[in-house]
């Protein structure tokens, strides 16, 4: 027999619930095994100051106040968390920039918007600066525009985490990156 199967069975042993087989087996590998001995001689020893203690008595009410926290408890998981709902300011103002800068894309997509729109007609500051952005993304090699979407997916996924996170998890990864940032 192992000492791993001795372990395990020791404590059925000292209970006697083990069949005679295994007792003997038990009892052979214990008189040759000097830690599987100090093993049973700890559980003996537990045994014996259990059989001391004093029982305490449970509370009356034990059963019911039970029975009450287990009616109680689908009540609990039917309430809907309702906090991704309601975004923040912050939270707010990133969908509103997203939305706009999904938005231009499409427009600049689609040369019939274009066409109608009086700022993305390419004769205004505005447009003309929006039509030299949209040429720097088209124009660059695809290792910089990889590099771009990279740091833009890391900085999303940043974003949607904390957004998700919460309050408190986003005030407690604020202190911890102020904590990282040099001081000059």
């Amino acid at each position: 027999m192992r000492c791993s199967k001795a372990d395990q069975q020791l404590q059925l042993y000292l209970d006697k619930r083990l069949t005679i087989e295994q007792m003997r087996s038990l009892e052979a590998h214990v008189a040759s095994c000097s830690a599987c001995q100090q093993s049973l001689y700890w559980l003996e020893m537990v045994a014996q100051d259990l059989r001391y203690v004093d029982m305490v008595p449970e509370p009356p009410d034990l059963t019911s106040a039970i029975m009450q926290r287990v009616a109680l408890a689908p009540r609990r998981q039917r309430e809907v968390d309702y906090t991704l709902l309601r975004p923040s300011l912050h939270e707010f103002l990133v969908m509103i920039v997203l939305s706009t800068i999904v938005m231009l894309g499409v427009i600049l997509g689609q040369p019939s918007l274009r066409a109608v729109l009086p700022v993305v007609n390419g004769h205004d500051v505005l447009s003309q600066i929006l039509l030299a952005m949209t040429h720097l993304f088209i124009d660059v090699n695809s290792g910089m525009l990889m590099w771009i979407f990279w740091i833009g997916g890391t900085l999303l996924g940043v974003w949607i985490t904390l957004a998700l996170a919460g309050a408190e998890m986003r005030t407690e990864w604020l202190k911890a990156m102020m904590d990282r940032l040099p001081v000059w």
